[in-house]
């Protein structure tokens, strides 16, 4: 898996706006539980709780595919893949920023809209640095980069203190 840090910064978007969709969805449907797990207070209710639980699924389902995307070995799709990311992400700063701007509802869905802004400019700085260090259609960055995880997995094992093997001699 060559983009690592996109799959995570996609694969965790992703499953935060799923999960949180829907415990919106569930509210809009009058459920205050969902599985026998009690949901968190709803953002907001009515229409706009609707809304907000289908914008959050839609855009969940859009990380969905550019991690499958991201994660073919074509690289047009690979491409296309990255650029549904940085769009996916787009929404979440939107949302972050009209959460700071404008308050409820968006304001419920982050505790703290101070590390929304650091989740939502380190995962656009993660995005980039896929981007930009995988060149398309290299296939020596491959081999170097599996090479460089065979070669820490081949790293010898020294005992420690408490008798338990780890990697390296430090």
């Amino acid at each position: 898996m060559s983009r690592m840090l996109s799959s995570f910064v996609v694969g965790a978007w992703g499953g935060f706006l799923a999960v949180t969709g829907l415990g919106e969805a569930s509210h809009a449907l009058g459920r205050s539980e969902l599985f026998g797990i009690v949901l968190e207070a709803p953002s907001a209710g009515g229409v706009p709780a609707g809304i907000l639980a289908a914008l959050l699924l839609g855009v969940a389902g859009l990380m969905l595919v550019a991690l499958v995307r991201i994660q073919s070995r074509h690289e047009g799709q690979v491409r296309q893949g990255e650029l549904l990311a940085f769009a996916g992400i787009g929404v979440c700063t939107a949302m972050v920023m009209a959460a700071a701007a404008f308050g409820a509802p968006f304001a419920a869905l982050f505790d703290r809209l101070d590390l929304a802004f650091w989740s939502v400019g380190l995962s656009l700085l993660a995005l980039a640095f896929d981007a930009v260090i995988f060149e398309p259609g290299d296939a020596d960055d491959e081999m170097a980069y599996r090479k460089a995880l065979v070669s820490i997995e081949a790293m010898p094992r020294t005992p420690d203190r408490a008798g338990e093997n780890r990697k390296g001699g430090v």
